[in-house]
């Protein structure tokens, strides 16, 4: 078993339950522990208060305010988050946004 992320808190946010549980079975085969997932961006930013998991997997698009919104909020209120941004769709807009706002990385 590969144990590189050994140690890790990840908190999961995207709307798709199927896409959760393919990104929590990914990190967790990795070592990664998952503290805990959201549907959107409000819960998002609750759960991550609740739980200071040491990085936030989050999707761009997801019901109420939204990855990006989540984003800026989350990093306004704890701006040393560590915040990797998913995306179904590819573009150049969207990534260059997240970046801007502060997340740590973009996967399309």
């Amino acid at each position: 078993m590969n144990n590189s992320l050994a140690g890790i808190r990840v908190l999961l946010a995207d709307d798709h339950a199927m896409v959760r549980l393919g990104f929590r079975l990914l990190l967790e085969g990795a070592g990664a522990c998952v503290v805990a997932e959201a549907n959107q961006g409000e819960a998002a930013i609750r759960l991550y208060a609740e739980h200071q998991p040491d990085v936030l997997v989050m999707d761009v698009s997801m019901p109420g305010i939204g990855g990006l919104a989540a984003l800026e909020r989350l990093l306004a209120w704890a701006p040393k988050a560590q915040v990797m941004m998913l995306s179904a769709h590819c573009d150049d807009v969207v990534p260059v946004r997240a970046l801007k706002l502060g997340a740590g990385g973009y996967l399309c």
